[in-house]
């Protein structure tokens, strides 16, 4: 096989070295400027069953908001978004067993951990500066909002549907203040969605 495509170069190099960069300033910052421990992600106790269960609800939820966004206001905003690049660049990865371990492995994994990670870290700090209800909900509406503004190239559609996603995920966090709902979820959405459309195309 060729030379990968640059596409693939930048998804595995410049996106996992982006990822992992910011993963390592969220813990700098969280543990020797706040002189916080990790445990701060997970401040209530829980169980594994629990943690998963949770994921699977927040899954369910995702896919529910999806599919009623398909069939309302995904007709009533339509963008037609070409995705040729991606489809090309996802065909080159899945046609290599190690760019699919890779894919499928490490790659969701550190991705998934710096979204999931990157909003806990936001929300945390921001309720720290009060602990009112309304400034919780403020909190978790914002960066709700920051992440439908990062959906901005997918068109309106997307960003409504990640700021319901995100809205649910930050009421999740703070009733629960255990980071691993939101990391099985996101890994789990990630995985499926990529594996159908691997099942799908080959």
């Amino acid at each position: 096989m060729g030379s990968p495509d640059i596409s693939v170069n930048g998804i595995f190099g410049l996106y996992m070295l982006y990822t992992f960069i910011g993963l390592l300033v969220i813990f700098f910052i969280n543990k020797y400027l706040l002189k916080n421990t990790l445990n701060v992600f997970a401040l209530q106790k829980g169980s594994v069953l629990l943690d998963v269960s949770i994921a699977f609800l927040l899954l369910i939820f995702i896919y529910f908001i999806n599919s009623i966004g398909n069939i309302t206001y995904g007709r009533w905003f339509f963008v037609e978004i070409d995705r040729t690049q991606m489809m090309r660049s996802l065909n080159e990865m899945f046609s290599n067993p190690t760019y699919t371990i890779f894919l499928l492995g490490p790659f969701i994994w550190m991705t998934e951990g710096f979204l999931a990670f990157s909003r806990a870290f936001i929300l945390n700090n921001l309720w720290e500066i009060n602990q009112s209800k309304t400034w919780v909900w403020i909190s978790i509406i914002l960066v709700a909002l920051l992440g439908a503004f990062i959906q901005l190239n997918n068109g309106l559609p997307a960003m409504i549907n990640w700021f319901i996603i995100l809205l649910a995920s930050g009421f999740i966090y703070y009733k629960y203040r255990r980071i691993y709902p939101l990391l099985i979820a996101g890994i789990l959405m990630q995985t499926i969605e990529l594996v159908s459309y691997w099942v799908y195309v080959y």
